[in-house]
């Protein structure tokens, strides 16, 4: 199916027609890292100790002793999760989620530590795991971590071997309701359905050797550290200026009082400086930790916005008597924010401008079907430009904090971000609410230098008074100059939930589908729905017309039965204009200051469907990212330009009359509808601000368009669609990231395998089996039909709608890398990826 629109604004929804290679994302950060590159020479090292981990799927005795044989193990690279192959996979059990393997399993990493770092303090930081983690080094336990979200760190300088080999193990955990170790207490958070059981090391680790005296992480369970946390005050936007202040935590583990200077510098995005603050020296006692705040007046700032997202990096200097001991880059973005209640300059500004935020509520995992949760980066960015292009600017991430590698994303994509911390859908008591600000402070400490963070969520659902104000001050505590606000989902006047007291303690209120709405938050606190349309549709179905379905036949006791013109288009506009039509600033009601609709892709929630399908179908592309309609009608609905998307395509079985849907934006005041050039129909009367019908249009063979018109009249905007002949032929287009794959064990190339006619357009009602050869340094993990029952790690995959995706996850081994693909009836297709080695020195990797 081609497609073709022009107007005042054009986009490319880069998943729909993926670019070849090795492409970069238009506008994506050319370099995706957990780690800004320090600028100043320092002692300071991070490595990389994703690579080479020995892996086995079950609790070994005696697996953390440094002379255990790990040698019959499987070797796997970080990112790594172990039940990938049986999520997204079976609805007949009727177990849902808890389908999902959950048990304990073991990783072993080698490496040699260099002898010129002798004496040097040592770190160890995860950015995550699922649920706990128990640490060995060189056969000492270290830690545990349980809490299941938030990095954590542990010192591991009285372990560490130095000239010599060292054995770092790791005891996975993510068992089913698996309690606090300390005092038998499950957490919350918990649980399989909002927060999915992604077992084994599914982020990135690192390994920070430091001088003595030195800057500390963010990591605050285990190393009781706060890290250096910068932002900027008396900010002036026209003027773009700001005060930049770094906030930085200095620890002497030195025998003797140490004076000191920390500085800070201001680089741009490209390396160059921006601005040089001054030294403050302070003199720190022996085993002391001090904080030390150093300011300066910058000019000529970019400020971070959901337009221009830039971000800078600063770099805090410590030095003695000239000397640099440490060097830590933070990379972060400065901001102004204000927000305010409905009144008629009420809402959300940033940088002094108002903005309605409108975006998508997702699962903090964010996974993928094929690969689970252990997600390369490079992946996560492209949601990111997919969420721009779809005009986004807000995720509101679901009932546990978003992953580092999540909020990198928002940064650098401009999307605001709503971040929790652990929660299910209701307020605890006793240790159990201990363990939910516990959480909240490791989260507010961590994320607090990410620009796209402007609201914390200390609940997903109410919370009383004095929990939320215990939580607002735990914000004021560690965040309290970063322009952001502290509050829950479904706080009401209704003293069932929470009340008006509960509405004054909040600092924002969040609502779902209207629920809850409070009339006394609307004149004194922001109100953002946080999860509205939940209703589901296959990407595959695209009509009551379309073969070979011809409409969305379900089994019994089925929940919601839309197909996807119906998804995209009636429900999308109804949903929407229930917040739309009453936000701040608007005609209507003034209650929203933004809405987030449920979900961003399908996800791994099995039994949404009452077991007819394999996962929720709430998004707005599928569980591999393939656009649904629904991603281009939100697209044009969250679009202040003109711009429109006719629903659908235009290949029908002879004797087809159906009504034709046109979604447009505001702009857009007349659509016309054209078949080859003859007008067919014309509206000027959307329905819910937004969907314009055309009913009973006759199909026929050739060009179907719509034509968007301003209120002067004039033409701003207009798609074609052509009918597509019968397949004859497979397509198959790759994708890799940035740098190309990476043969790391770990990284991903996908493809997309399309049926196109004898002209190479996608032929839109093509469903078949389509098989895969893959030859080279890889393995095939195969693609996803939510409608098939074990699909995924399979060598063929049916096309929908006339495609589909499949995964290749890179080995250890450089090469070339062939993937063909066939199916009965049509010219096979074949293409390759070349992946780029990697190497590390006595099993380390230099950041």
């Amino acid at each position: 199916m081609a497609t073709e629109q022009s107007g005042v604004r054009r986009r490319t929804l880069l998943l729909g027609a993926v670019a070849g290679a090795g492409a970069v994302a238009a506008g994506a950060a050319p370099l995706l890292t957990a780690d800004a590159a320090a600028a100043t020479a320092s002692s300071r090292q991070v490595y990389d100790l994703n690579l080479d981990w020995k892996f086995i799927r079950q609790d070994v005795a005696g697996a953390h002793a440094v002379d255990f044989d790990d040698s019959g193990w499987v070797t796997v690279s970080v990112p790594h999760t172990y039940n990938d192959v049986d999520s997204f996979d079976n609805w007949i059990t009727s177990s849902g989620e808890s389908a999902v393997a959950m048990q304990i399993t073991w990783y072993r990493k080698r490496f040699s530590m260099p002898a010129a770092q002798q004496g040097q303090k040592v770190l160890l930081a995860f950015e995550g795991v699922r649920q706990a983690a128990t640490v060995y080094v060189n056969g000492t336990k270290v830690g545990v971590c349980e809490n299941g979200v938030a990095p954590f760190g542990f010192d591991i300088s009285g372990q560490i071997k130095f000239g010599a080999e060292n054995v770092i193990a790791v005891k996975a955990d993510n068992t089913k309701w698996r309690p606090e170790e300390s005092t038998g207490t499950p957490f919350q958070w918990d649980t399989r359905d909002f927060n999915p059981e992604y077992g084994g090391l599914t982020h990135n680790i690192r390994m920070y050797a430091l001088p003595r005296t030195y800057f500390t992480l963010p990591l605050y369970t285990n190393l009781k550290t706060t890290g250096t946390y910068v932002y900027p005050s008396a900010v002036n936007v026209a003027g773009a200026t700001a005060t930049i202040n770094a906030q930085a935590q200095v620890r002497n583990e030195q025998s003797t009082a140490r004076t000191v200077t920390v500085s800070a510098t201001v680089l741009n995005a490209d390396g160059s400086v921006r601005a040089t603050i001054a030294g403050a020296t302070v003199t720190i006692a022996a085993g002391a930790t001090q904080d030390v705040t150093v300011s300066q007046r910058v000019s000529s700032l970019r400020f971070w916005s959901p337009e221009s997202p830039y971000l800078y990096t600063v770099e805090v200097v410590l030095t003695e008597n000239g000397a640099v001991l440490d060097a830590y880059p933070i990379t972060t973005g400065f901001r102004k924010t204000s927000f305010n209640g409905g009144t008629s300059t009420g809402g959300v500004y940033v940088n002094d401008k108002y903005y309605f935020l409108t975006g998508y509520a997702i699962r903090a995992t964010n996974e993928w079907a094929v690969i689970g949760g252990a997600v390369p980066e490079w992946m996560t960015d492209l949601d990111g430009q997919m969420i721009r292009d779809s005009n986004a600017n807000l995720i509101r991430w679901m009932h546990v904090a978003a992953s580092p590698q999540n909020i990198r994303m928002t940064d650098r994509h401009g999307i605001i971000c709503i971040q929790p911390a652990g929660d299910k859908e209701a307020d605890a008591v006793d240790r159990q609410w201990d363990q939910r600000v516990e959480l909240m402070r490791d989260v507010l400490i961590f994320f607090r230098n990410n620009p796209s963070i402007l609201f914390w969520e200390a609940g997903n659902n109410w919370v009383t008074a004095a929990h939320l104000t215990q939580m607002v001050n735990l914000r004021k505590q560690y965040d309290p100059s970063g322009g952001r606000a502290m509050g829950c989902r479904a706080i009401s006047d209704d003293p069932a939930y929470g009340g008006t007291a509960a509405v004054d303690a909040a600092e924002y209120v969040g609502t779902m589908l209207n629920r809850h709405y409070s009339v006394y938050a609307r004149d004194r606190k922001p109100i953002i729905e946080c999860e509205y349309t939940r209703d589901e549709a296959p990407r595959r179905v695209w009509d009551d017309y379309s073969p070979p379905d011809f409409r969305y036949v379900v089994g019994p006791d089925v929940t919601y039965t839309w197909n996807s013109e119906q998804f995209a288009g009636v429900l999308a506009a109804s949903t929407r204009y229930e917040f739309w039509s009453q936000r701040i600033q608007g005609p209507g009601d003034r209650r929203y200051s933004g809405a987030a609709a449920l979900v961003w892709a399908d996800s791994n929630q099995h039994g949404r469907q009452y077991n007819w399908e394999c996962a929720r179908l709430s998004g707005r592309v599928d569980a591999v990212r393939i656009p649904k309609e629904s991603l281009h009608t939100y697209r044009v609905i969250q679009n202040t330009l003109a711009d429109l998307h006719l629903i659908g395509h235009w290949t029908y079985p002879a004797g087809t009359r159906k009504a034709i849907y046109v979604m447009a934006s505001g702009v857009v005041k007349r659509v016309q509808l054209l078949v080859n050039g003859t007008q067919v129909g014309n509206s000027t009367t959307p329905v819910n601000d937004f969907l314009h019908t055309f009913p009973d249009v006759p199909w026929t063979a050739g060009t179907i368009t719509a034509v968007g018109y301003d209120a002067g009249g004039v033409e701003v905007v207009r798609q074609n669609k052509v009918t597509a002949g019968a397949a004859t032929a497979l397509r198959l287009t790759s994708r890799t990231g940035p740098g190309g794959l990476r043969a790391d064990g770990s990284d991903i190339a996908f493809f997309d395998v399309e049926a196109v006619d004898n002209q190479g357009r996608r032929m839109p009602t093509h469903q078949a089996t389509v098989n895969f050869t893959l030859t080279g340094p890889g393995k095939l993990l195969g693609g996803f039909n939510s409608h098939i029952p074990g699909s995924v790690h399979k060598a063929s995959v049916q096309t929908e709608a006339g495609v589909n995706r499949v995964f290749v996850r890179a080995t250890r081994a450089a090469g070339i890398l062939t993937l063909t693909a066939t199916a009965t009836g049509l010219t096979a297709a074949t293409t390759t990826v070349t992946s780029v080695p990697i190497s590390a020195a006595g099993g380390l990797l230099v950041r």
